[in-house]
């Protein structure tokens, strides 16, 4: 998830004209980053402990990720209109990061 975040930033510096979505890619790319980020800390707590909640809020942010940040990414590159994915994806987002909290408070 890092080296796509990373390569579709650096597209989007150097590679495509945005049409005045520029800030709308950029937003995309630093959700995508952060994501990726904050999973390799999931990663790290994993292995110290198992807990399938951690493991389903770790693949439901990345589903989230992928609809939040792809949908951009897709209507910035093809102009396709993705007008409920980006929003259900921040959304699937959040219930991941809630997921991996509420496997954090159940093992404490």
């Amino acid at each position: 998830m890092s080296l796509s975040a990373v390569i579709l930033a650096a597209l989007g510096s150097h590679a495509v004209d945005m049409n005045g979505l520029l800030e709308s890619w950029k937003a995309a790319s630093r959700i995508h980053m952060f994501s990726a980020a904050a999973l390799f800390g999931v990663a790290a707590l994993h292995s110290r402990w198992e807990s399938r909640l951690l493991i389903w809020g770790a693949w439901v942010v990345v589903t989230g990720t992928i609809m939040f940040s792809g949908g951009i990414y897709l209507h910035i590159l093809s102009g396709f209109k993705v007008s409920n994915l980006v929003p259900a994806g921040g959304l699937v987002m959040m219930t991941g990061w809630l997921l991996a909290a509420l496997a954090f408070l159940k093992k404490s």
